[in-house]
């Protein structure tokens, strides 16, 4: 606000003409609005971001357009168009506005910045209404009217009037003031000014503002005339247009205050343009406002009459810092001013102030003190009157102090003290007044004034002080009556204290409360050690049980004062406060105790229950309480803060002061409080400030304040155990780092002192508990995460570093300087059997810190440690701690303890992170170097030294394995072992079973079932079964209820036969079964777990002998890791894994690369380089290892299979592997020749599987096989995979055929390799004999390896035989007539060999077969490319191929072809081979009872021994229809439903031993020619119809034999000139077939010669499968 606002009439007198000289008409159009509120929200927080108030942005404001009639009131116009007007062309209409928020006031904006050119027109709007705050100076006189409505009658007119009003103001005299209105900010000023005009509307709403700015001496006699007129759109007729009314406002009333601020209904004059002078001012005598009620009487008096139907309403809002608008204010002021003693009227004017609204207060508040200190000063009248005025005058202070509603005026009136006070004889009176009422504080009448002036003693000293500094400026005397006066007002007040009425307390309390308010006035004239010892007694004057809270409150903001900072005022008030402190937290102690605490929340909760209250609701004396603790520690921190401050003087007497007096009581509340105590953190930061400004002379001063030790004693570890918690649950939070540093180094300072004394004072007699306190806790200060340097930035630590040093070196200095001078005391902290605390893992956790110079300093206790067991009495009591052995007492001789202590933590603190190779190397340099030079521990010191750099070096590399987490779970297994069997060679159980037991949770993780029960039996290993107590080392982490051996070691087997039943690895979990059988059966007698057992162990037999649960026989590798960049335990060796499962090479190579992404493969086997085995980079060579079988036992005969094939694959420890080369120079034409084998065998530390699926060889052996014994090793695996073949097939007909049949055929005809021919060319050769004699002896040996193959291919032929199909039948044929050639040339040049003895077959002849058929006449088959043989004895006919036979033309005879079969189980594995279908047919055939049968005539089962039938005509079409419809119902069954088998059907199924079945058929050389009918039939049917078998673990061996019943029979009658060539039909045997195609031909049976004729209808199709039915057994393409 301006001090002054300028004249508007200053202004350009043309300026001002020219606009009261315009008579154009206002017309309503329309308003063009923006709310700027948001805009101005905006722009602050703008500037606050970017710190910068020129922001530029521009808004749109659009325009609301208004009828010829409509208002311009903007909230209506708001209401009623939501939406701005839009134009088709230029879119929305309106008026872009930029805004530019600048902060402060304009004049000091426009004077720093001149350049500006924008703040140099600024408009100044001011606000509508006075402003919040009003400085003394400020003046302002606005009247702002604003024109509402009207009404106004037609009169002469036919219709409405266009009302116009002209507002002017007038003087006393009805004179124009010029000048003088304003229509809005910015604009130019007015003379007169017009409204708008609303176009024939009777009530029209203006809601137009006007401003009237008139000096304010001029404003007490103008007034303001209204004017109104009808215009018209004729400019000719509203030239002659005259006023037709008025009316007028008086701006100020009657009793001398101005217009108010509200509506105002003006009266309406009708004027009679003829009598009626515009420049009359006679209508003032006239009334102008009308009272609600009132009937005017229309009088006709200088040419105006009122009116009654018209009516005109404006508003005034009235802004001045001058005039008034409350009579009573008005009253008092022109009391004050007149001078007047009349003290009855006073007081009416000072109780009228009362009444005077608080707003119209503040704004005439210099005035009003103005007048109440110039009454007070002046004022001639009794005592009475003086009460009353300082009544008034603490009123006006009061309301001025209001924090509620007038708080922004303290300034106000603390300016006007400061510039516009001017009364120098007021503090006399003041202060007579005051002390008059302080002295009545009894009385309960002035009680309430009293309360307020206490409440107003601020304001009250303020006017005090200030006035006698005015006097000392005029007339410099009175200082000594002065001081004596106010001290006497002190001690009145100080007095008022002792009082204890309750009455007086409120009192109290506010003298209390605002007393510490004038200090800063009355020192500045008045003596502060005077003022100090006033405000000590007023403190030490009120009981202790009064207020104790304002009171502390009080105390705290005498702390603040600059009382405080004098070190004279300081010695009178701190004793004082100390002991009021103290008392307080005697008293309040119980709020710290814990166990005080309980009692009283079960009180408290007892209470509750019984009263029914909320539990929530604390009690008050219990809120007051911890109020008052708050205080107290507030207090504390407040005395401290203010000392360490550099401008309150020497402070060493006041430390002193508090360390003597209140040390002790903080650290007992500190050691007290709870962790979650909300005043923790402030007693804490209490405690490290006063021990911050402690200093080595106050430490000894303290401490020496102790005579007792055992006072000192318990101090000293109150002390330490404060300090400990502290480090453990520390009270700041983590990122508080420059609270915790500041912590830390006082804690530093604290530990020194601490170390001396106990060095000193606590040593005879030796205090154990102190000096171990003293240990852990200046240990784990060093070892805390705050302290760590390493893990902080480069910068941060500089810092810290800088300011603090590193603390760490610093303490553990100090804990050297300590353990050396513990003497004969130090073995009580090495060995732990006296019950002593060990202090070997907190010594080594702290020279594990990374810091060179600590590490060097500390490391050398651990040998003082080792010498001080070593030397330490051997035979002590138990109950005793130990001893150093003295005079001729034994030594101990070891070091056993320490080395158990040593290595436990050792573990702990390297896996938790603690330590490096650093440690390690300085570890064993410099304890090494100390046992070097010591003659009697030289050797157990190294011994030890060793032990721990191996441990250290394998905990490092376990613990990077184990934080990497790219490393495989099996690199992290292998990790875990390498430790396993490091604590196994230095036997420590404890640590050994821990790293088991982790062992066993990474398999678990991986689903390693078997690894994991053989990783648990470690830890059964080591317990017995006897009920005895385990011993801590042997305890389970799993079980830690189980306390005994046999309870433990029983729950771990049962763990463990659960993780083999799950690896499918029955034959060990059986192990143990019985173990655990023996146990029950013979010890405990517990039945019912042996029957559980027994019944456990008849699943897993049953698992083991069920072929459908099929175990993966697992591959094992051989995997070399070379080059320095693999892990320590990995580097330069070679390991042999086992793969998982199915496994092969490929998935295994790709497993292990993927876990070592930068290792290259190497692609040959040869050995590396040891250029390879140094370098930095990996290398990994990987090959395949054949197991080697130890125990012969399983490859016994009679050895089921299922358990022969579980131990070739489990339980092995050696492996072999090959690696091919050629000796000289490569025989292109026989590269067997120059062939050799370097064979390696390979022995690991442990069998597979194990604990890991991996494990380290530990021995190789190289053989070099010549390509002799090469031949003949090779020689001998063929026959022994032969020999296994051939066992295989004759104990399970359910086996694929497909490796048989690969195995044999590529045997007898080695079409790649070129078979036994490249021996006999290589070494069965005469120049081989003469160059080798040596190898003579091999040479048979050779010889009878390939005779021996004979006999074994033989029954493999036979076996194969058996189970031949269709498909196969002429490859069949083929290997038969192969083999026949090949024993032929072998027993011509090798002699024949006999059949290995426990393969249990008796030789026969073997005939050639293609597959089992039906006999006819007229009918053959094919066979490919082998046909046309009669049945050959192989053994005495020399087999002709096909080529040496030529071949007739046309249809060949067709031969019968028959198997002699081998006896003995032979007709049980033919009866096997037989499909369903094929013993449907046979007992169809022998059917007793049914003459005729069931099958055509034509085809034909020989059975010798059971006579032969053949019944029925061949011209029986209604048979061949049966027989037809009988294939189609067994071909589909046999697809739905798997073939019973001889073993699985009822004994009434099973056929009693049959003589040798012989089935013949019919073969022709090809395929007959097809008919007519058969070509039309064939192109108009489905090509094929495909049928998916069920799905099961091999195929049915009977499924081909069926095939060979359906096929489609030979010998048409027509034939085709060229015949189509013979489709290949070949079935996959193996278990992974998904079809099999028959061709729709099959189905129906051949025509054969003097059967009827075959009907030309194609044959129904077969029966869809059940949609039913399982999709595995059905699925038709």
């Amino acid at each position: 606000m301006a001090s002054k606002e300028i004249d508007p009439r200053s202004r350009s007198s043309m300026l001002s003409k020219k606009t009261s000289s315009s008579d154009s008409m206002r017309r309503p159009f329309g308003v063009v609005m923006l709310e700027v509120t948001q805009i101005i929200q905006k722009q602050k927080n703008l500037a606050l971001e970017t710190q910068d108030g020129s922001l530029d942005q521009d808004y749109f404001a659009p325009f609301f357009p208004c009828g010829e009639k409509e208002t311009l009131d903007l909230k209506k116009l708001l209401t009623s168009r939501n939406d701005s007007v839009r134009d088709n062309k230029t879119g929305y209409q309106g008026i872009w506005f930029s805004f530019q928020l600048i902060n402060g006031d304009i004049k000091q904006l426009r004077e720093d910045n001149p350049h500006y050119v924008s703040l140099r027109d600024v408009p100044v709007a001011y606000r509508l209404g006075l402003s919040d705050i009003i400085m003394p100076g400020d003046v302002r006189n606005d009247l702002y009217i604003t024109l509402l409505s009207g009404e106004f009658s037609r009169g002469t007119k036919t219709s409405d009037r266009n009302v116009e009003v002209t507002v002017r103001v007038c003087d006393e005299k009805g004179k124009i003031i010029p000048g003088v209105m304003k229509q809005g900010c910015g604009k130019s000023p007015l003379d007169e000014y017009r409204s708008v005009t609303y176009h024939h509307e009777a009530k029209p709403k203006w809601m137009e503002t006007i401003k009237i700015a008139l000096p304010i001496e001029e404003f007490k006699k103008a007034h303001v005339k209204f004017i109104f007129k009808h215009r018209s759109t004729n400019d000719v007729k509203d030239k002659n247009e005259k006023p037709f009314a008025m009316s007028f406002m008086k701006l100020m009333q009657d009793n001398g205050t101005t217009v108010l601020n509200t509506e105002h209904e003006l009266i309406i004059y009708k004027i009679d343009s003829k009598k009626w002078q515009e420049d009359d001012y006679s209508y003032l005598s006239l009334q102008w406002q009308r009272i609600i009620g009132e009937e005017l009487v229309k009088t006709w008096l200088y040419g105006m009459a009122p009116t009654n139907k018209d009516s005109f309403t404006i508003s005034t809002t009235f802004c001045s810092t001058k005039l008034t608008q409350n009579a009573e204010l008005l009253a008092l002021l022109e009391w004050g001013w007149s001078g007047s003693t009349d003290t009855t009227t006073l007081r009416q004017c000072l109780e009228g102030l009362r009444r005077v609204p608080s707003e119209e207060l503040m704004v005439f508040l210099q005035d009003t003190l103005d007048v109440l200190l110039e009454i007070l000063m002046n004022s001639s009248t009794d005592d009475d009157s003086d009460n009353k005025v300082f009544e008034a005058l603490v009123y006006v202070i009061t309301i001025a102090t209001d924090k509620n509603k007038h708080e922004a005026f303290q300034p106000v009136l603390d300016s006007y003290i400061q510039q516009n006070f001017h009364a120098t004889l007021a503090y006399n009176k003041l202060i007579h007044v005051l002390k008059f009422y302080v002295e009545q504080g009894m009385d309960l009448q002035r009680q309430e004034t009293l309360k307020k002036a206490m409440k107003c003693l601020q304001y009250i000293f303020k006017f005090i002080i200030r006035s006698r500094q005015l006097f000392v400026e005029l007339y410099g005397r009175g200082q000594e009556e002065f001081e004596k006066s106010l001290q006497q007002l002190l001690e009145a007040m100080a007095k008022m204290m002792i009082h204890t009425l309750d009455s007086t307390l409120t009192v109290q309390a506010h003298c209390l409360k605002y007393i510490t308010t004038t200090i800063p006035d009355i020192i500045t004239n008045f003596d502060p050690v005077h003022m100090s010892q006033i405000l000590v007694t007023m403190i030490d004057n009120l009981d202790p049980k009064r207020i104790p809270k304002q009171k502390l409150m009080t105390m705290n903001e005498i702390i603040h004062s600059e009382l405080f900072k004098y070190p004279e005022c300081r010695r009178v008030l701190l004793p004082s406060f100390i002991g009021h402190i103290r008392r307080l937290l005697a008293a309040n102690e119980e709020v710290t105790d814990g166990e005080v605490i309980m009692r009283k929340e079960k009180k408290k909760a007892k209470l509750q229950q019984m009263l029914g209250t909320d539990n929530n609701a604390p009690f008050t004396d219990d809120r007051s309480l911890m109020e008052e603790l708050e205080l107290c520690v507030k207090i504390l921190g407040d005395i401290l803060d203010v000392l360490f401050s550099a401008d309150v003087g020497p402070t060493q007497e006041d430390i002193s002061l508090l360390t003597n007096e209140m040390l002790s009581d903080i650290l007992t509340i500190v050691y007290k409080m709870t962790h979650d105590d909300p005043l923790n953190c402030k007693f804490v930061s209490v405690l490290v400030s006063l021990m911050r400004q402690m200093t080595e002379r106050h430490f000894l001063s303290f401490l020496n304040c102790f005579q007792n030790q055992d006072e000192l004693y318990n101090f000293l570890v109150e002390l330490i155990m404060v300090i400990q918690d502290l480090i453990s649950q520390p009270v700041f939070p983590s990122d508080w780092a420059e609270m915790i540093l500041l912590q830390n180094s006082v804690i530093v300072k604290v530990l020194r002192q601490c170390s001396r004394v106990i060095s000193e004072r606590m040593r005879d007699p030796f205090k154990e508990i102190v000096w171990n306190n003293f240990f852990t806790c200046a240990i784990n200060f060093i070892t805390q995460p705050s302290l760590q340097l390493e893990t902080f930035t480069q910068s941060k630590r500089n810092k810290i570093l800088s300011r603090y040093r590193d603390m760490r070196r610093e303490t553990a200095i100090e804990i050297k300087s300590l353990w050396f001078s513990l003497g004969q005391h130090k073995i009580r902290f090495v060995a732990s059997s006296g019950g002593g605390q060990c202090m070997v893992g907190p010594f080594l956790e702290m020279t594990m810190i990374p810091d060179v110079e600590l590490r060097k300093a500390t490391i050398p206790i651990f040998f003082d440690m080792m010498q001080c067991e070593y030397y330490s009495q051997r035979d002590q009591g138990k109950n005793g701690p130990p001893d150093m052995a003295r005079n001729k007492q034994k030594i101990k001789g070891k070091f056993t303890e320490f080395e158990t202590e040593m290595l436990e933590k050792l573990d702990h603190l390297v896996e938790g992170g603690h330590g490096d190779e650093h440690y390690r190397e300085v570890f064993k340099h410099m304890v090494g170097a100390l046992c070097e030079e010591h003659a009697t521990m030289r050797e157990p010191g190294l011994k030890l030294v060793n032990t721990v750099s191996r441990l250290m070096d394998r905990l490092l590399q376990y613990r990077t394995i184990m934080n990497t987490p790219d490393n495989s779970a099996e690199t992290r297994m292998s990790c875990t072992v390498n430790l396993l069997d490091f604590y196994s060679e230095i036997n420590r159980k404890e640590l050994y079973l821990r790293y088991v037991y982790k062992l066993s949770e990474l398999h678990l993780a991986c689903d390693n079932y078997t690894e994991a029960g053989y990783t648990l039996l470690q830890h059964a290993s080591l317990l017995r079964w006897a009920h005895e107590a385990l011993q801590t080392s042997l305890r389970s982490p799993i079980h830690p209820h189980l306390g005994y051996h046999d309870d433990l070691k029983e729950k771990l087997y049962n763990e463990v036969i659960s993780f083999f039943d799950k690896g499918k690895m029955w034959e060990d979990a059986l192990k143990l079964c019985k173990e655990l059988m023996q146990q029950y059966e013979e010890v405990t007698m517990n039945y019912t777990k042996l029957s559980e057992l027994l019944t456990r162990m008849a699943s897993f037999y049953k698992n083991i002998m069920n072929p459908q649960n099929l175990r993966p026989e697992p591959e094992y590798f051989r995997v070399a890791y070379y080059g320095r960049g693999f892990p320590a335990f990995l580097q330069n060796r070679v390991f042999v894994y086992r793969g998982n499962g199915y496994e092969r090479l490929g998935d295994f190579t790709s497993r292990i690369l993927d876990q070592f992404p930068n290792a290259e493969l190497m692609k040959k086997l040869t050995p590396p380089s040891d250029e390879v085995k140094e370098s930095p980079q990996q290398f990994i060579q990987i090959s395949k290892v054949d197991c080697v079988m130890r125990e012969d036992k399983y490859s016994s005969p009679s050895v089921s299979e299922q358990i022969q094939r579980y131990y070739r694959a489990n339980h092995v420890n050696i492996f072999t592997y090959s690696r091919p080369f050629h000796r000289g120079q490569k025989d292109p034409s026989n590269e067997f020749a120059t062939l050799c084998i370097e064979k390696t065998t390979l022995v690991t530390s442990y069998s597979l599987p194990g604990i890991l699926r991996c494990f380290p060889v530990i021995r190789t052996k190289f053989i070099e096989l010549s390509p002799l014994e090469n031949a003949i090793e090779t020689m001998n695996n063929v026959n022994a995979d032969v020999r296994d073949l051939v066992k295989k097939y004759s104990r399970d007909h359910t086996l694929p055929l497909d490796p048989l049949t690969r195995k044999i055929s590529g045997m007898v005809d080695p079409a790649v390799m070129g078979g036994i021919t490249n021996y006999e060319k290589a070494f069965l050769c005469d120049e081989y004999r003469q160059s080798h004699p040596q190898d003579a002896e091999k040479l048979e040996d050779l010889q009878q390896l390939i005779a021996a193959q004979i006999p074994l291919l033989q029954a493999a032929l036979h076996y194969h035989g058996l189970r031949v199909t269709e498909p196969i039948a002429a490859l069949h044929d083929h290997m038969i007539a192969s083999f026949c050639k090949m024993k032929q040339q072998v027993h011509e040049k090798y002699g024949v060999a006999v059949l290995p003895p426990e393969l249990g077959i008796e030789e026969h002849s073997l005939r050639l077969q293609t597959q089992l058929s039906v006999n006819s006449d007229h009918s053959a088959r094919s066979s490919h490319h082998y046909s046309g043989h009669d049945s050959i004895d192989v053994d005495a006919v020399e087999l002709r191929t096909p080529k040496e036979e030529s071949r007739p033309e046309g249809l060949r005879q067709s031969l019968t072809r028959g198997l002699h079969v081998f006896s003995g189980r032979s007709s049980e594995i033919m009866a096997m081979s037989l499909s369903s279908s094929q013993l449907s047919l046979a007992r169809l055939s022998l059917s007793p009872g049914k003459v005729g049968g069931t099958l055509p005539r034509h085809h034909k089962v020989s059975m010798p021994n059971l006579g032969s039938y053949n019944g029925g005509s061949s011209k029986n079409v209604k048979k061949e229809k049966s027989f037809r419809t009988l294939l189609r119902r067994e071909s589909f069954t046999s697809q739905r439903e798997p073939s019973s088998q001889w073993f699985d059907r009822p004994e009434s199924q099973v056929l009693p031993p049959q003589p040798i079945i012989e089935l013949s058929e019919q073969l022709a050389p090809e395929r007959p020619l097809r008919t007519d009918i058969e070509r039309e039939r064939r192109m108009s049917r489905p090509r094929s119809l495909t049928m998916t078998p069920s799905v099961s673990a091999t195929p049915s061996p009977s499924l081909g034999s069926r095939e060979s019943l359906m096929s489609t029979p030979t010998g048409s009658i027509y034939e085709e000139e060229s015949p189509p060539p013979l489709p290949v039909k070949m079935r996959d045997q193996d278990s992974d077939s998904t079809s099999v195609r028959l061709s729709t031909m099959s189905l129906k049976p051949s025509a054969t010669p003097g059967s009827p004729e075959v009907s030309p209808e194609p044959p129904k199709k077969p029966p869809r499968p059940d949609k039913n039915h399982n999709h595995e057994d059905s699925s038709m393409i």
